[in-house]
């Protein structure tokens, strides 16, 4: 925690909210400001403008970032099959048909990419360009030689669009469509079986290639799937390591905020109240100084894992950065408040840290401020906690202190 102060004078008979909103109040303000953690945290904005889930956020634009590419993916295969089919070498079943296709394609494309551009975002509308480019696809390799048609590779480049935007399931769905229009493409090019014995064998000998190539589609559906589901899971590493602090697995300040407001959006629905604890160390540089920073680390394990073993479930805590940590308690008077982290300090306080056969005493101080004692606004509540520990500071450290309303000055509740 920095050593700046808020100036005890008579600054501090401004309420909470003209302390932390209040322009121009005197130097003692902007010096506050300046090195408040949670002033730098939330950099002027408030809690309420944090994303809900900014990991559904980073989907939906995953989403946008797929779907541009099926729009000029779609675009370019309608130029190639305009210029090719115009080919004399491409023999063309009915020239109707493909042109219709062609234009209804081109219809399609330019709806999704210029008149549902809000619905870029969403699964739905990368599935429904995958089975609409599946379609497409399955139309021109027909109407331009059925299995002999010089697009037919195309089917692989949308089941390898399909698996890569929208995962396995996508993938293997349409490598069985695919199947179906393999095996009708199959029929309609040999006019459908004779019957007799020598047509029977002369079939099977002219399955045999087309066969092969449909279990290289099947093969490439494989594989696109277990690409999929291994890009899946280190996604869900990523959004692990940006939840949690690495030293002590605890929520990162990230995630606590969202949570807070969530939690905050739900209390207020149920007129409820919750209170936020901002704790730190007292004895981390002494610590660093006398024993090395391995010490320091240990000390820091040893806090977040003490306070987690005596908070609820339903609490949340987080390390804020350094030896500072904050605890959201839902549905917590500030009585109740008080008494969570007057155990927590003693508990602290009782266990020193056994380093390399020395006994190392830790402390920590902690300030308290709560909803809807301290005010309605979530990020003033944060700020008047942040406020109480340095005032447990000011006051001698190894303290628990709580925001006071009726006076405003910040003050300790009598034991209860």
């Amino acid at each position: 925690m920095t050593e700046a102060r808020p100036d005890n004078g008579e600054n501090s008979a401004l309420s909470g909210k003209d302390f932390f909103f209040k322009a121009g109040a005197g130097g003692s303000l902007a010096s506050y400001e300046k090195s408040s953690p949670i002033y730098s945290l939330l950099s002027g904005q408030r809690v309420g403008q944090i994303p809900i889930d900014e990991h559904k956020e980073i989907d939906r634009e995953e989403c946008a970032a797929h779907q541009k590419i099926f729009s000029n993916l779609q675009m370019l295969l309608l130029l190639l099959v305009f210029v090719c089919t115009r080919l004399p070498c491409v023999h063309i079943l009915q020239t109707p048909v493909l042109n219709s296709a062609l234009v209804l394609f081109a219809l399609f494309a330019c709806i999704v990419r210029y008149g549902l551009r809000q619905y870029h975002r969403t699964t739905w509308h990368l599935t429904l360009n995958s089975w609409v480019m599946l379609f497409f696809t399955a139309v021109v390799v027909w109407q331009t030689g059925f299995l002999s048609s010089p697009f037919l590779s195309l089917f692989f480049l949308c089941i390898l669009l399909t698996g890569t935007a929208l995962g396995t399931k996508a993938a293997l769905q349409q490598a069985g469509a695919v199947t179906i229009c393999w095996l009708l493409l199959a029929a309609a090019d040999r006019k459908a079986f004779s019957g007799s014995l020598s047509a029977l064998k002369i079939d099977a000998e002219y399955l045999a290639g087309p066969l092969i190539r449909l279990s290289l589609i099947w093969l490439l559906a494989w594989a696109v799937s277990l690409l999929s589901e291994e890009a899946e899971v280190t996604k869900e590493k990523i959004r692990q390591l940006s939840r949690t602090d690495q030293l002590t697995g605890l929520w990162n300040m990230k995630m606590l905020l969202i949570f807070m407001q969530r939690e905050y959006q739900r209390i207020l629905i149920r007129s409820g109240k919750f209170s936020v604890l901002m704790i730190d160390a007292d004895s981390l540089k002494a610590v660093n100084d006398a024993f090395g920073h391995h010490a320091g680390t240990m000390l820091i394990v040893f806090i977040s894992e003490t306070m987690r073993t005596e908070l609820r479930e339903e609490d949340m805590l987080a390390r804020f950065g350094g030896d500072e940590f904050v605890a959201f308690l839902p549905e917590t008077s500030c009585k109740d408040a008080w008494k969570v982290a007057e155990r927590l300090r003693r508990r602290i306080e009782d266990a020193p840290l056994m380093y390399e056969g020395h006994s190392v005493r830790i402390t920590v101080s902690c300030g308290i401020a709560c909803f809807p004692d301290h005010g309605e606004d979530l990020t003033e509540i944060m700020k008047m906690a942040d406020r109480a520990l340095y005032r447990s500071k000011d006051l001698g450290k190894n303290r628990c202190t709580i925001y006071g309303l009726e006076d405003e000055e910040v003050q300790d509740p009598p034991p209860a």
